[in-house]
Formats: C-alpha cells, structure tokens, sequence
C-alpha cells in the first residue's frame, strides 16, 4: 500500500505546489483574484465531479488500469501546464490534472 499512499500523497502535493505558481510564466494568464480562484476550483472540481465516473471505470475493467492511466494522465496534464504560455494552455492543463487527480491518487479496493 505504501506506493498508493505515496502516488496519492504526489498529486495532492502537486496540486497544491503547483497552485502557489499559477499564472507565473505568463503575465496575461492570472489577471485578477476572481482567474485564480476559478483556477484553483478547476481542480477540486473536476476530480469531484469525476469519482463516481472513475468509480465505475474501476469497477469494469479493474483499479490498476484506471490507477496507471491516471499517473499517466497526470504527468501529461503537468507537463503541459509546465509550456503553457496562454491562458487557454493554463485552464486546460489545470483541467486535465484535476480530470486525472482521483484516479492518480486512489488506491484499489482490497
């Protein structure tokens, strides 16, 4: 279990690590408070409306395929957030880490 704990403990840190840069490589991508809120909601929001989805994807074809698509998804959402140089880059990148957070981060049911 150690490895789920660590995998999960990764895209939470992440998440969070990668928030207090939001918008630093590009002046035009954070423009107000209000951006990096939604920004931020982004995340939370996707991951949340996207458990029960992941759920049943786990129940169908197995946890560990969703757990490994997921740290793959995850690493590819972080890395175009890391080139993104326009705000729609940003808010999709943002969007994708939050789409893969869950089943990045979830361990399989025992």
């Amino acid at each position: 279990m150690w490895p789920l704990y660590a995998a999960g403990f990764t895209t939470a840190f992440g998440a969070h690590g990668i928030a207090a840069n939001l918008g630093g490589h590009s002046a035009d991508a954070v423009t107000s408070l209000l951006v990096l809120g939604g920004l931020l909601a982004l995340y939370d929001g996707a991951e949340v409306v996207l458990k029960p989805v992941f759920g049943t994807l786990a129940d169908r074809i197995g946890a560990r395929p969703v757990l490994l698509g997921g740290l793959v998804a995850s690493a590819l959402a972080s890395g175009l957030y890391a080139v993104a140089d326009s705000p729609g880059l940003l808010w999709a990148a943002r969007l994708g880490q939050g789409v893969a957070a869950w089943p990045a981060s979830s361990p399989p049911p025992s």
